[in-house]
């Protein structure tokens, strides 16, 4: 039979090299990989987001100033960190969905979008209850205003929920509503800061501003899921519990790590030195945790692609290869941007009153490019059921945290301390992985 493939590579006398058909094939497949436009699209959306977390940011650290930006700062840190109790579910929820959704079992994923959503909202209020009667202690260690910590167990609250009804969509590759999620949420920050710190409410309009961007995000997505599964009949999810303690220790090690590294240096600055060096210190943080967001997006949608694959068996380290390799390539571009244009990025982002923060953001930036690595590995430990990172991680994150406590003579030393442990944790978590490679067992968690 004729080849008109192959007649075509050689009409008029001509044949194509093979490396030139080998790139051609290359180029078919990544246009067609389903894992690329996924991460593409996340990867959009995720960089609005952060757009217009950096956009808010600029608008509060100008209108506050360097003390009250420090303690604005601050108070959100401690939320991310109030919420670490209960946080490490949302791996957890995603996974299971994944499951759900490679076995077309939509009756078990209305089950579980129910039980989600009524168990976050009571953590929500409880969140908000704890923060009100333990106002006076918190101030005191954060050297903010009493009245302000409440807003901290508001914050913890609204985003524990809000992630965990996104760690549904995730599950179920429902990539295009966890998006328009971001961008939502993104949106109302950033009118809800400029309209009440404008209004002249200052540190109370800037935490209630940043609270309408969760707000906003939980609705959207309350909506879309309640559509997307109106008519499937709920199914009462029996849950294995032993595997989803196991999983649940992995994904509680890594959320703490991720919250921990990227938050409590924040609260231990703002504890040991005076407001103003805490301000600087929140600047190069901000700066920094711009290459956390940028490759943000890859445990996002490396999660539910490796455990699908997980689940029917077949391999995976295809996609955590592509995953990596993506991740490399925009880190190192962060980190190039922030040699060269540094003060620039500074500027930018909280203006000229926090120069004296520009020596401290490349390290900084390559203290989260590591804590951006673990993050995205230990995803890929949770997804095929590789959980000997926990211990491990674990230690090098309290660690980290201990050392500060213990070396903090300059704020440099601080951030040094940081890129050692998050280089460590990286490390750990490598090869814990690489350890259990040839672990097998069943696959589900429920």
């Amino acid at each position: 039979m004729l080849d008109l493939h192959e007649n075509e590579g050689t009409m008029n006398g001509s044949v194509s090299p093979p490396g030139t058909l080998v790139l051609r094939r290359g180029l078919e497949r990544l246009r067609g990989s389903a894992m690329l436009k996924q991460s593409l699209l996340v990867f959009s959306a995720s960089m609005f987001l952060n757009l217009c977390g950096f956009v808010a940011h600029a608008i509060a650290s100008r209108e506050l100033g360097v003390r009250a930006y420090g303690e604005l700062y601050a108070l959100i840190n401690a939320g991310i960190i109030a919420a670490l109790p209960a946080a490490f579910v949302g791996p957890v929820v995603a996974q299971l969905a994944a499951e759900f959704r490679a076995l077309h079992d939509d009756g078990h994923l209305r089950g579980l979008s129910d039980s989600v959503a009524a168990g976050f909202a009571k953590l929500a209020v409880l969140y908000i209850v704890i923060a009100v009667f333990g106002a006076m202690p918190f101030a005191r260690f954060l050297h903010v205003p009493v009245w302000a910590v409440p807003f901290v167990g508001l914050l913890a609250g609204g985003a524990l929920f809000v992630n965990a009804v996104r760690a549904v969509a995730q599950g179920t590759q429902d990539f295009f509503g966890y998006s328009v999620s971001n961008s939502v949420e993104g949106i109302a920050k950033v009118f809800g800061i400029a309209l009440l710190v404008g209004v002249g409410l200052k540190l109370g309009g800037a935490i209630a501003g940043f609270f309408l961007g969760p707000l906003s995000a939980l609705v959207y997505l309350a909506l879309r899921v309640r559509k997307r599964y109106a008519v499937a009949q709920p199914n009462r999810v029996r849950y294995d519990w032993r595997r989803i303690f196991n999983a649940g220790a992995g994904a509680a090690a890594a959320t703490i790590a991720v919250a921990l590294m990227g938050s409590a240096d924040v609260v231990l600055v703002k504890h040991f030195f005076d407001a103003h060096a805490a301000g600087l210190y929140a600047a190069a943080s901000l700066g920094g945790k711009i290459l956390l967001y940028l490759v943000g997006f890859v445990p996002t949608v490396l999660l539910p692609q490796a455990a699908d694959r997980h689940a029917r068996g077949a391999q995976t380290r295809e996609v955590l290869g592509t995953s990596l390799l993506m991740f490399a390539l925009i880190a190192l571009s962060g980190l190039f941007v922030f040699r060269f244009f540094g003060t620039h990025v500074l500027h930018a982002l909280v203006g000229y009153a926090f120069d004296a923060a520009s020596p401290l953001l490349v390290t900084y930036g390559l203290a989260m490019v590591m804590l951006a690595l673990t993050n995205a590995l230990t995803f890929y430990g949770i997804a095929t059921h590789r959980l000997a990172f926990t211990v491990p991680l674990l230690i090098c994150t309290l660690g980290t945290l201990g050392a500060i406590t213990v070396f903090h003579q300059s704020l440099a030393t601080v951030v040094d301390v940081m890129v050692v442990g998050n280089f460590a944790a990286a490390l750990a978590v490598a090869l814990a992985l690489i350890c259990q490679r040839r672990t097998t067992g069943r696959r589900s968690t429920v």
